[in-house]
């Protein structure tokens, strides 16, 4: 990962966290707005009244004194502008709150599902505002609660998917059942997970063909099956053996090497392994010869004397196995062969 994408990631999680900030605060200067407005509005076009030869008075503060016609007249309707209040300035706190959670919700899941979870808000805060705009309305609080109740019935229903599948995903990023990349079979779909969102886990098919979309609802009343990866066979140990070569050997003869590869824990033999005859020097290893072990593991390799060392006459034999997939690397002990000229 290069610094400049490190730097765009955390400018990204900066810009988040101001917005989320931003959006709190417009929610709370949206609230207080309402409480000052609907204050001032109650101070001055519901003031305390006395009646006066049958006539109704005012008890105005002096500075409002020359607005009581004004004040009169718009009395009456006083509940239509608290509930245009109401709504007006609700629905802009709705909005900014809807945000907010749209905010909030991008940094753990992808857009589509924050979208859901924003419109929904938005839903929810306006059938609160109805019931609120209905209380203004009708002093009856039984009135109120039945429309609040009604608007969160139609409300429910409407989305008892969503929530449902929300709820499921949610609990599936906390259970972790499985994780990205593992092989599951879920629904009557086989595949490889390749995201885990909040309202939908993803899977791709194993020959990469689709993706296939499966609810997180049906995910947890589901059973799942999750392939597990191979074991990883560890290379059993073996042990080489190399009989005792002849001491000497004249140039040019034909010397035999034999021995046996065998597992060091059970001594089964291991046939078909390919034994390498080497003559070992400082620093580096000569091939004289090769074979293969047979069914019960001996080998038996020839080798044309010679000399490999033009300074040497003699040579250090070793048997050596490079391993496999199987079986470990081995090698025998070290034998020293003297090489002598034919006589004359």
């Amino acid at each position: 990962m290069t610094l400049p994408l490190i730097d765009e990631r955390a400018g990204e999680v900066k810009e988040k966290i101001a917005s989320i900030r931003y959006g709190g605060l417009k929610t709370l200067f949206y609230i207080v707005l309402l409480a000052v407005l609907l204050s001032i509005l109650n101070f001055v076009l519901n003031p305390p009244t006395r009646i006066v030869d049958g006539e109704e008075i005012l008890l105005l503060p002096p500075f409002l004194q020359p607005y009581e016609p004004v004040i009169k007249m718009v009395k009456p309707y006083l509940v239509y502008i608290q509930a245009a209040l109401v709504f007006g300035l609700g629905y802009l706190a709705v909005n900014a709150v809807s945000g907010l959670v749209y905010t909030y919700l991008r940094r753990v899941t992808d857009h589509p599902t924050a979208s859901v979870i924003r419109t929904i808000t938005r839903i929810s805060g306006i059938a609160i505002l109805l019931s609120l705009s209905t209380s203004i309305f009708n002093v009856n609080p039984a009135a109120a609660l039945t429309v609040g109740s009604f608007g969160g019935l139609v409300v429910g229903f409407a989305t008892q998917t969503i929530f449902s599948n929300l709820v499921a995903g949610v609990f599936i990023l906390l259970a972790r059942p499985f994780t990205y990349g593992d092989t599951v079979t879920l629904a009557g779909q086989t595949g490889v997970v390749r995201e885990i969102r909040i309202m939908h886990l993803v899977l791709e098919t194993e020959d990469g063909a689709r993706d296939v979309l499966i609810p997180s609802g049906t995910v947890i009343t589901q059973i799942i099956q999750k392939r597990k990866p191979p074991a990883k066979r560890t290379p059993a140990k073996t042990l080489l053996t190399l009989e005792t070569p002849p001491k000497s050997a004249v140039i040019g003869s034909t010397v035999t090497f034999a021995g046996k590869l065998v597992e060091a824990a059970t001594s089964n033999p291991v046939p078909g392994a390919a034994i390498k005859i080497l003559e070992r020097d400082i620093g580096q290893d000569d091939l004289l010869a090769q074979g293969t072990t047979e069914s019960d593991g001996g080998f038996a390799v020839e080798w044309t004397a010679r000399k490999v060392d033009p300074w040497d006459n003699t040579a250090e034999i070793v048997a050596s196995f490079e391993g496999s997939g199987d079986y470990s690397r081995s090698e025998s002990r070290k034998y020293v062969l003297v090489l002598e000229k034919k006589s004359p």
